[in-house]
Formats: C-alpha cells, structure tokens, sequence
C-alpha cells in the first residue's frame, strides 16, 4: 500500500486504478547521510516529481510525522556517545 495513502487513511486502489503499481521513491533530505526509500502509488510519485520533497512533505503532514517516528526509531544512541 502507498505510505501516504495509507498515513492519510485513502483507498489508493480507488485513487489509482486497479493496474497501476506502487513504485519505490527515494527521500534525500529526510535521513541524515542516509536515504529514505518510500513506497508510493502512482498519483503521489507524480506529486512528490512535481512539487520537490519539501513542498511534498508539507502537504502530507501525517505521512511526515511517520518518517519522523521512524528516524527516531533507526537512529541509535551508537552513533553519538551523548544520546543525540
């Protein structure tokens, strides 16, 4: 399932058509020297092209917050020795 589509609680079968397909994204400006792959339908790769990561993460406020969840989750307090 689209992880935008599913933070925004859409059916995104409905959204898309049943024969289009999620595509793999990458988020550059998310993850400190790290990529952040993503998982989106058709309709939202086109948004993510056509309005940058910024402006696309701006728009998609609940989808954001999840990446924030999950960069707290993989970020270990290995990395630094004082916890941030």
């Amino acid at each position: 399932m689209c992880e935008v589509c599913r933070a925004e609680g859409d059916d995104y079968l409905f959204k898309n058509g049943p024969k289009k397909v999620l595509t793999t994204n990458n988020l550059y400006k998310v993850f400190k020297n790290s990529v952040a792959p993503i998982k989106l339908c058709h309709v939202h790769s086109i948004e993510l092209f056509h309005l940058g990561e910024s402006r696309f993460l701006k728009e998609h406020l609940e989808f954001a917050r999840g990446l924030a969840r999950r960069t707290k989750a993989q970020t270990t307090t290995i990395d630094s020795p004082f916890g941030f």
